[in-house]
């Protein structure tokens, strides 16, 4: 007959060792736990450190890169460059909001070809036309007295377009003497005095206006993440309407860089634009990488074979539409 106290007391014994043994084990485990948890931190601040030291590594190697590839740009354009442009007008387009140091870096390049570099004309935000006083403004400037910004837009355009077409028309070599000499487009002051358009002259020039040629003037426009107004908006419609008859001594530049903050939804920059539309593509010139040396190279190497009345045409970069890095040599095609 079993003894139901022996059973009882024997219950409890169980329960009690048992209740001993989790507890001995749980402190064993948490004790077991936390080295191993210290072990990692301990892995893981070493792997940080070596990456802190390997970063600081690369970005030094990427500081000597980049300042070397900054001495080559302007070594190369002091040996290559001179000559290349000798005397030849050359004005500078560009957005505010694009970074000032590409527009910078071309007309420095221009500069080193001997190049006669005007000016750049800066379009400004007023020109996104979103409040009813640059509305009213642009009208006035344009002499036109409607409030369609679609119209304004169109006719600013056709402006802009007639300007650049007149002072790039290919002259007349045997009257070279007796042409008027460079001005100020009445458009442009009428812009300029609206705020629509702002003027950077060359280091040294005189006067502070951009004054363009009668005739032989190349065009290089300079876009940019960060542009104020849309390429879509102002320079693609004014780059259709100079190209109406043919090509045009026109140069479209951008840097390769993109930065990290660029909104997925950012508008396509002008040479996107002109290598995604068949017609511009045929008429005007592009470079998508003016941040790299190669792409240094490759303006001002268009630029002088931007000639007005028989541009040559190509595209040149490391993006998706470019044939080459730089423009072949004359007669390779």
């Amino acid at each position: 007959m079993i003894n139901f106290r022996f059973h009882i007391v024997s219950l409890t014994a169980v329960l009690l060792a048992l209740g001993i043994g989790l507890v001995l084990g749980t402190t064993f485990l948490d004790d077991a736990l936390e080295e191993a948890l210290k072990d990692q931190l301990t892995g893981l601040e070493d792997s940080l450190d070596r990456a802190r030291v390997r970063n600081g590594e690369l970005q030094s190697e990427l500081d000597g890169h980049r300042e070397e590839s900054e001495q080559l740009a302007t070594q190369l354009g002091e040996r290559l460059y001179a000559g290349q442009l000798t005397g030849d007008p050359v004005l500078v387009i560009s957005t505010r909001g694009v970074d000032e140091q590409w527009t910078d870096g071309v007309m420095s390049s221009l500069a080193q070809a001997d190049a006669d570099v005007v000016g750049v004309w800066w379009l400004t935000d007023r020109l996104a036309l979103d409040d009813d006083a640059e509305v009213e403004d642009l009208s006035t400037a344009l002499e036109q007295t409607t409030d369609d910004t679609e119209r304004l837009n169109r006719s600013l355009a056709r402006g802009l377009a007639d300007v650049l077409f007149s002072a790039a028309d290919a002259g007349d070599e045997a009257a070279v003497g007796g042409e008027a000499a460079p001005s100020e487009p009445a458009l442009l002051s009428r812009l300029r005095e609206g705020g629509f358009v702002q003027y950077e002259l060359p280091e040294g020039a005189e006067g502070d206006v951009v004054r363009l040629p009668a005739s032989g003037l190349r065009i290089v426009v300079v876009d940019g993440p960060g542009a104020q107004v849309p390429a879509s908006q102002v320079l693609q419609p004014t780059l259709t309407e100079l190209t109406v008859e043919g090509p045009a001594p026109v140069v479209a530049v951008q840097p390769e860089a993109v930065p990290d903050d660029q909104p997925d939804d950012a508008p396509p920059l002008l040479v996107r634009i002109i290598r995604d539309d068949d017609t511009l593509a045929e008429r005007v010139s592009t470079v998508d990488d003016i941040d790299r040396v190669s792409g240094r190279v490759a303006t001002v190497l268009a630029a002088v074979d931007a000639v007005p009345g028989n541009p040559v045409i190509g595209h040149f970069g490391t993006g998706d539409g470019a044939s080459r890095l730089i423009p072949p040599a004359a007669g390779d095609g």
